[in-house]
């Protein structure tokens, strides 16, 4: 028998299926033929797939009643699962200490391999030499994203480079508005749907900045505008609006990055590490 809480997206459909365009249409039947896959596709992808635009899409969103195709994904996936699975959908209300260690370090470790085997080593070497010679480094990530940027801006200040995160979406415009083409831009953004992030990488490229992006594999609005892009893999749970397994393949690139950066500048990066471990000494008992 069919959940009663998947008619919510079925109902929107039906209400509005004969005010939709003929390519509009196709869109929803693709969506609703798809549903399972909705929440890992990301706008660029479902529009490739359709054979329509990213606006297309956002408009047939727009008139079923969701803000966005990110609201209609997950509230699509939300409606499929019972509350307990938005959780973690291998786990229960009475799974046990070790059964909750072992599946969380599985996934993490899991996502770590396939991340690795999926980097694109002449993407990281280039990553590598552009932040070497950067002027400034704007590094920017929105909501769970912004802790992961915090991370690879504050690791770049201790080898001495000028790096400074953002995760607000008007000082990340702020900061990209008198960028050069010296500076270098890394946005966070696992979905690759963040519209303030889009917005300032799209302005970032006017300015002539290389842009860095880090997102899930795939194709996505932001990773478009990317001269250089990292993907990470996972397998993430469908049922989550935000990304956990992939953090840790992020903070891993960020490492990555930070160390092949390290070995290139090499005496500069070891005055910097003597110079930090002696202003800090203060810092500790």
């Amino acid at each position: 028998m069919e959940n009663d809480t998947m008619r919510a997206f079925y109902e929107r459909v039906s209400e509005k299926l004969e005010s939709l365009s003929k390519m509009e249409r196709k869109a929803v039947s693709y969506m609703v033929e798809n549903q399972g896959e909705l929440i890992y596709t990301s706008i660029t992808e479902l529009a490739d797939r359709v054979g329509t635009s990213e606006a297309t899409i956002t408009r047939v969103c727009t008139k079923l009643g969701y803000r966005g195709f990110q609201e209609l994904k997950v509230n699509v996936a939300r409606e499929s699962v019972t509350l307990q699975e938005k959780i973690h959908e291998d786990l229960k209300e009475d799974s046990s200490a070790e059964a909750i260690i072992d599946k969380i370090f599985s996934s993490a470790i899991q996502t770590l391999e396939m991340t690795r085997q999926a980097l694109d080593s002449q993407a990281v070497s280039k990553g590598i030499e552009v932040l070497c010679r950067a002027r400034k480094i704007v590094v920017m990530g929105n909501g769970n994203a912004g802790a992961i940027a915090m991370d690879a801006a504050h690791k770049f200040l201790r080898i001495g480079l000028n790096a400074v995160a953002y995760t607000d979406g008007h000082l990340q415009m702020i900061a990209v508005v008198s960028l050069t083409p010296e500076d270098v831009v890394i946005a966070f953004s696992h979905s690759g749907s963040s519209k303030d992030v889009i917005e300032a990488v799209k302005e970032a490229k006017e300015r002539k900045a290389t842009v860095m992006t880090v997102t899930k594999s795939g194709n996505s609005p932001v990773a478009k505008y990317a001269d250089i892009r990292l993907f990470t893999r996972s397998q993430e749970t469908k049922y989550r609006t935000y990304a956990i397994a992939s953090r840790m393949a992020e903070l891993t690139i960020i490492d990555t990055l930070y160390t092949g950066v390290s070995l290139r500048l090499n005496q500069r990066a070891i005055t910097n590490f003597e110079a930090l471990e002696n202003a800090l000494v203060v810092k500790k008992y």
